[in-house]
């Protein structure tokens, strides 16, 4: 111990604990004891390398959508994942002196994430991206969270409260200002009601990327396989895919190659490197639940970049749509804290 008093920090754990199965449990708990243990002059340093983590993850939509003016979505994915993937494979091969080869019974799961979580996640994503502001697609993308929720609600029979429930219908409604925000690249593409063809493709990657967490949850905490090589390995199949289909269907061209190029290494060294290191060291000290919540942050910070380099416009939809979201999220972490917390008393008290 430090000098703190022990029955503080327990109460500062207890508080906090969210419990869950195996080592995901027992992360939360370690993630709270350590947070518990920080002055409070460290914690206001942490809290300021949160706004930096998502003033860099706010950068990835506009830089995307910078480079979708030189070349197609198809092909900006095949370069961007084969070049990411590539690095984390080699990393992991001659720095971590980690294996890529795995048993065949993983081999379905390891097609899946390649294809749903990099392939047709990502070139719907782009696609979407191209016709649409990055502000928009930074609010769209931020809709995880509640569209991860009914996943798990339809396909694992998880309970939501009623606190949960409003969040969640909150979050949906703040989304509609932002949806009737419709630009003339959309309109030429239609509306299914009142959603146009573009918005759907970011939704449906969203549900993509929820997917392919839970394909990745199976194989990096139920069978052991190391969180950056299955990232690697998905972003450099997936990425390799996408470039035989830009090979095979359109004609490869990039705009002026040199800022191309430039902008590209950008992202990746930001999003693909920076980021996703900087992630993992923030859960040393927060829990992933209060992390989780904090992504609300990214879209403002893209709505930021995007407003001052890409000179798009913000109007009042994006504000009333934002605050809505927010008490959503808000609202919907909030009610899962105190079911954890409720989950750690009984648990203490068996």
């Amino acid at each position: 111990m430090t000098g703190e008093p022990a029955e503080a920090l327990g109460d500062c754990v207890r508080r906090n604990f969210s419990v869950g199965e195996g080592w995901v449990g027992f992360t939360e708990a370690q993630n709270w004891y350590n947070l518990c243990r920080i002055k409070p002059q460290k914690r206001e340093k942490n809290m300021i390398d949160i706004i930096a983590l998502h003033a860099l993850f706010g950068t990835s939509i506009p830089i995307s959508k910078k480079l979708l003016s030189f070349t197609s979505p198809v092909l900006l994915t095949g370069l961007r994942m084969t070049i990411a993937g590539s690095i984390l494979m080699l990393f992991n091969i001659f720095w971590q002196k980690k294996a890529v080869g795995m048993q065949k019974k993983f081999w379905s799961y390891y097609a899946q994430i390649i294809l749903i979580g990099v392939y047709f996640r990502y070139i719907l994503r782009y696609w979407g991206l191209k016709h649409m502001p990055a502000v928009k697609m930074g609010f769209l993308v931020n809709s995880t969270p509640f569209i991860a929720a009914i996943f798990s609600y339809i396909f694992f029979n998880e309970l939501l409260t009623r606190k949960q429930w409003i969040g969640l219908t909150l979050g949906f409604l703040g989304y509609i200002p932002i949806l009737l925000t419709t630009s003339s690249s959309e309109q030429k593409f239609g509306e299914m009601f009142f959603i146009s063809w573009p918005e759907i493709a970011i939704f449906v990657s969203v549900i993509a990327y929820c997917y392919y967490m839970t394909i990745s949850r199976r194989l990096i905490r139920d069978h052991n396989h190391s969180a950056s090589l299955t990232n690697g390995i998905r972003m450099f199949g997936g990425g390799f895919l996408a470039l035989i289909t830009a090979f095979a269907i359109e004609p490869i061209a990039i705009s002026n190659v040199g800022e191309f190029t430039l902008w590209l290494a950008v992202l990746i060294v930001v999003s693909n490197i920076i980021c996703h290191n900087f992630c993992l060291h923030l859960l040393k000290y927060y829990s992933i639940t209060f992390l989780s919540f904090t992504d609300f942050l990214s879209p403002i910070f893209t709505g930021i970049y995007s407003w001052y380099f890409l000179k798009e416009t913000i109007t009042w939809n994006y504000f009333v749509g934002a605050a809505v979201i927010i008490f959503g999220l808000y609202l919907f972490y909030q009610d899962e804290l105190g079911v954890s917390y409720a989950k750690g008393k009984s648990v203490a008290a068996a």
